[in-house]
């Protein structure tokens, strides 16, 4: 390559005419040592006046000539060769460069489906394997697969060609990465890939926690959800990753990720590229807290009165709240002393909803779980009578239950 070419590609072509006259703050010697390393652009000319004058402000022109000398002089076909480069200047203006050579150069020839039958040809059972990719490093193709969990640990095989055969070469086991053990089902999402970071290639892949249950009270299904963003490396068998938890709904997760507070200097490599992957993510969004204020509001009003209680603990709803915003819709409204009173469906229950005509407050007064069959207990009707009571009526296959609750004391016979 032409000492032009390499300048230009060293982004200091258009200083060197005049780099000729001396910077008034800079020594003769040191401008003079500039101007050679500039005049031959060759390694031992920049390499000289680096070690002489390291602090120089023309140290980071010279040392970015150098890089590009080395870059440049790299055996476009020699993958080792640009990870050395990477390994040896990690703030090289041409990292970049250098690592997308090497995942070109690292570019898997084993599509999904050999690599499924290469796994399973190595001895792994189908039903364990959530996936498995083709993933080249150090001009050695693999196959990595991630394996289902168990006991709250999940499996990373590699498996290597040797000869004519394909062997498992290295294993991992690596524990669930999650903040609420009430989230055990684990599903591993689609797109996965081979990605390279700093000249090391690791296979990237997300998976979930979620829960398929409900609360045994309330009946809200746990729409708490984590998805966790993984790096897992060939190089040194190490698994970095990031999770974002919150709230799932309509396939949209709601929430925050700790790491987050750690995305400046203190993240290595690995991190901040997770964090840029979740960044990018669309399913993924900040907590909303006015999203989910209902279903927290019902819940708190469970969590704070037991089951068949007598005194009961009134939610205050905000005015701006769904359920105030519910009730201002809801034509059947009855007045019941001081109270205005309305009864509706919402998020898995019938509630009743009271305004204080004279407080001008909104509250949760009670809770019934909306029922799944003849079986379940149902709150089906009210009126009001003389003061602050209000008569519920519940049913239950044929059986009717009628209770009386005060809205003034609170309290429910």
């Amino acid at each position: 390559m032409k000492l032009k070419d390499i300048l230009v590609g060293a982004g200091i072509a258009a200083f060197v005419c005049v780099a000729a006259s001396p910077i008034s703050a800079q020594t003769k010697a040191e401008t003079k040592l500039y101007n050679t390393a500039i005049s031959k652009g060759d390694l031992k000319s920049a390499n000289k006046f680096l070690a002489k004058f390291p602090q120089s402000v023309y140290a980071p022109k010279i040392q970015r000539l150098k890089d590009s000398i080395v870059f440049h002089s790299l055996d476009a076909n020699d993958v080792t060769a640009y990870i050395s480069f990477v390994e040896q200047n990690p703030k090289s203006y041409f990292r970049t460069q250098a690592n997308s050579k090497i995942a070109e150069l690292n570019r898997s020839g084993i599509d999904d489906a050999q690599a499924m039958e290469i796994a399973l040809g190595a001895g792994l059972q189908r039903e364990k394997v959530l996936v498995a990719k083709g993933v080249k490093n150090r001009n050695r193709e693999n196959v990595v697969a991630v394996l289902a969990p168990e006991g709250g640990f999940y499996k990373i095989a590699v498996i290597s060609q040797n000869g004519d055969n394909w062997e498992i070469s290295n294993t991992l086991q690596e524990q669930v990465y999650t903040n609420d053990s009430e989230l055990a089902e684990f599903a591993v999402l689609p797109g996965a890939e081979a990605v390279t970071i700093n000249g090391a290639q690791h296979l990237s892949f997300c998976y979930t926690n979620s829960s398929n249950k409900a609360d045994k009270r309330s009946r809200i299904p746990n729409n708490n959800c984590e998805l966790a963003a993984n790096l897992y490396s060939l190089d040194d068998n190490s698994i970095y990753n990031v999770l974002f938890s919150g709230r799932m709904e309509n396939g949209t997760l709601y929430g925050s990720t700790m790491e987050s507070a750690q995305s400046g200097l203190m993240a290595n490599p690995q991190q901040a590229y997770l964090l840029r992957q979740l960044k990018g993510m669309e399913s993924l969004k900040p907590y909303e807290k006015e999203r989910f204020r209902t279903q927290e509001t019902i819940q708190w009003w469970y969590e704070n009165n037991p089951q068949n209680a007598g005194n009961l603990q009134f939610g205050i709803i905000p005015d701006s709240s769904e359920l105030a915003a519910r009730f201002k819709e809801y034509k059947e409204k009855e007045t019941v002393g001081q109270y205005v009173v309305s009864m509706f469906d919402i998020c898995h229950n019938t509630v009743v909803v009271v305004y204080n005509k004279t407080d001008k407050v909104y509250s949760l007064a009670l809770c019934q779980p909306v029922p799944q069959s003849d079986k379940d207990l149902e709150l089906n009707t009210f009126y009001g009578e003389k003061g602050n009571t209000l008569v519920l009526y519940y049913y239950q296959g044929k059986n009717a239950i009628k209770k009386r609750l005060n809205l003034g004391s609170k309290r429910m016979y």
